[in-house]
């Protein structure tokens, strides 16, 4: 906490001494805000103001007549504390919070404290496919000397495909599905709107005709959003880390880098 009471007096003293508000919130460090706001309070009952936890209004004690009517609603409805405070606001005409509500909840036994505040409600769902070349990830990648294309398959992250080009082209892109589909059948293909991918102008892509005539539907990704892609964002990174002198990848006779 910045603000203790020796800090506190100084910032009420220089105060009094005319010092501005800007000045005084420099002693502790402290907002303007909260300097006006000790400022008023002192101004009002010319005492320095408590700070500190526990300092606030106190806990209003629950009444029987509250806990009469959530152990009656609770029982005909049995569904959460937000929930029973519209039920209430209904029904009665009466307003309780929520959060009132469930400390009510505890004391009946009806509800169970949690141990941390916040808890993932939703479970982590993996967005990646259970079978091999469900989909594929594809994109282009330049390393300052050569631009090169790679096929991840989504669910193995198995490398399919990868050529090493001095152009980025739709020609080559479809050069490198072509090597990719010798490792069998592909049904989903997920780019970026790249313009190897699709067309800017007319609609009309011949890197989309080819992937139909495959039977292979296009997924793009969204725009600037980088993590839809992230299979194959990674293993360029890998790429650009590994020795090229170790030979990982093996070329086949059309010029293709196949792991």
């Amino acid at each position: 906490m910045k603000l203790t009471r020796a800090k506190l007096i100084e910032t009420i003293r220089r105060k009094n001494e005319g010092w501005t508000t800007y000045q005084a919130r420099k002693i502790a460090g402290i907002s303007i805000r909260r300097v006006n706001q000790v400022w008023n309070e002192y101004q009002l009952t010319s005492q320095v103001p408590d700070i500190g936890k526990k300092n606030g209004r106190p806990p209003k004690p629950v009444e029987q007549w509250e806990i009469e009517m959530v152990k009656q609603v609770y029982q005909k409805y049995r569904v959460s504390a937000d929930t029973l405070e519209r039920l209430i606001q209904r029904d009665f005409g009466k307003h309780i919070g929520h959060n009132r509500i469930h400390r009510i909840l505890l004391i009946l036994g009806f509800a169970k404290k949690k141990s941390k505040k916040d808890i993932r409600k939703k479970e982590w769902i993996r967005y990646e496919r259970r079978h091999s070349l469900t989909a594929v990830h594809i994109d282009w990648h330049y390393d300052g000397k050569t631009y090169v294309f790679a096929v991840i398959d989504d669910a193995s992250r198995k490398l399919l495909a990868l050529l090493e080009r001095e152009s980025a082209t739709t020609n080559y892109s479809i050069q490198g599905m072509e090597l990719a589909l010798q490792q069998g059948k592909i049904r989903q293909c997920i780019s970026d709107h790249g313009a190897q991918f699709i067309s800017n102008v007319d609609g009309d892509s011949k890197f989309k005709a080819f992937l139909s005539v495959c039977g292979i539907k296009q997924i793009l990704c969204r725009v600037k959003h980088p993590q839809s892609n992230g299979k194959v964002e990674r293993w360029f990174e890998a790429y650009d880390r590994q020795d090229t002198s170790t030979g990982v990848c093996e070329k086949n006779e059309s010029g293709g880098l196949i792991k």
